[in-house]
């Protein structure tokens, strides 16, 4: 139904979930993805900011990715990234890394992969920003700090389940960032006979999942992402949408920036 929407103009439509950080966007390699996902060249070009600088003729201003699992709507925009001059450095888990080998091989004929270790510590990344890991079951969510005020942000797209670690990040963070991708358990099986459940596919559904974690959090802002084209939440008016609203917490829409 969402699609159909989107193809009618009564909502906007989406690209797949990418998210980018920065401490000075006007800087030279200045900005880090959390996931490179497979409509990443039309993020870019419908994003200044991350569009290659007059000054060459081949270069990015995207520093790394850090990725929060190998699922492919999260990395398979790593091989659309494959013309660059030197190695692509990317941040993941060693079992991410394993279940990547076939895209390692396949961008080791290009510019290669310099894959670089996370950590459950901070670590900076360059300039103000920090960042560390949050070990998940089937991922890892990723909290930011702004070095210079102490700001923290949790980027969390993919989230199977509330573990302590992670309510403890969310209850420090100014942002939270985190897995909308299904409103409801069997949210598929309206769709398609069979489907797998959203916990079976390792998503917390919003409905008796993580709406009312959200809905308990002291942050300034809450939003949902990485959102499938089955969710209700996409429609504006709906009563799933509002029941959002209510809550305080918003949907995530291409081009939404938040400065922390």
């Amino acid at each position: 139904m969402n699609c159909v929407a989107a193809r009618g103009g009564e909502i906007d439509p989406q690209t797949q979930s990418s998210i980018a950080v920065s401490a000075d966007p006007e800087e030279a390699q200045s900005w880090w993805l959390i996931n490179a996902s497979p409509d990443l060249p039309r993020q870019i070009e419908s994003t200044t900011r991350l569009q290659p600088r007059r000054s060459a003729s081949r270069n990015t201003p995207i520093a790394a990715v850090l990725l929060t699992n190998a699922d492919i709507d999260h990395a398979l925009g790593l091989l659309l990234l494959r013309q660059e001059e030197k190695p692509l450095v990317v941040y993941a888990t060693e079992e991410t890394r394993a279940a990547l080998a076939w895209l390692d091989r396949t961008l080791a004929r290009f510019c290669g992969i310099e894959w670089r270790k996370i950590s459950s510590d901070f670590q900076r990344l360059n300039g103000s920003i920090g960042f560390r890991a949050i070990e998940l079951p089937h991922s890892v969510a990723f909290q930011f700090r702004d070095e210079e005020s102490g700001r923290l942000a949790l980027v969390a797209p993919a989230v199977s389940e509330l573990t302590r670690e992670l309510s403890e990040a969310s209850a420090g963070s100014e942002v939270i960032l985190f897995d909308g991708t299904f409103w409801s358990d069997h949210e598929l099986a309206g769709v398609r006979s069979g489907a797998r459940s959203a916990r079976e596919m390792n998503h917390l559904p919003i409905r008796g999942g993580s709406l009312d974690f959200l809905r308990q959090s002291p942050a300034r802002r809450k939003i949902y992402t990485h959102i499938n084209n089955t969710n209700p939440i996409l429609m504006s008016g709906s009563p799933e949408r509002a029941e959002l609203e209510q809550a305080g917490i918003e949907v995530a829409c291409d081009g939404l920036e938040i400065l922390l």
